[in-house]
């Protein structure tokens, strides 16, 4: 089961979407990865694209193992989640679809 979204960045607002995504995968990647269980989330990717109009957009993916469910609002981490994201990101699509998802599981290559 995937969650997923579009967003366009706000302008002024990529340095800081970036340098937080990068706290995530870094210094705080396992105070991220503990909120998932919470969540029912195995994986979580934003990706970033730059428009031919001059925005720039991300596409926010999870994966989940049942119902996805928002983080919990009483975790830190989740509560300056939540604020960077709205400070930073507009949404500009409802959920999405996946339209197609293919992968080679390591047993079969």
């Amino acid at each position: 089961m995937h969650f997923s979204r579009l967003f366009k960045v706000k302008e002024g607002k990529l340095d800081d979407i970036k340098s937080w995504f990068k706290v995530l995968s870094g210094d705080r990647k396992e105070e991220a990865i503990a909120t998932f269980e919470y969540e029912n989330v195995s994986r979580e990717v934003f990706v970033l694209f730059s428009g031919h109009n001059g925005n720039s957009y991300v596409v926010g993916l999870n994966e989940t193992t049942g119902e996805h469910r928002g983080g919990d609002p009483d975790v830190k981490i989740n509560q300056e989640h939540t604020k960077i994201l709205k400070e930073c990101l507009e949404p500009v699509s409802d959920n999405g679809s996946v339209l197609l998802d293919l992968q080679i599981h390591k047993d079969e290559a």
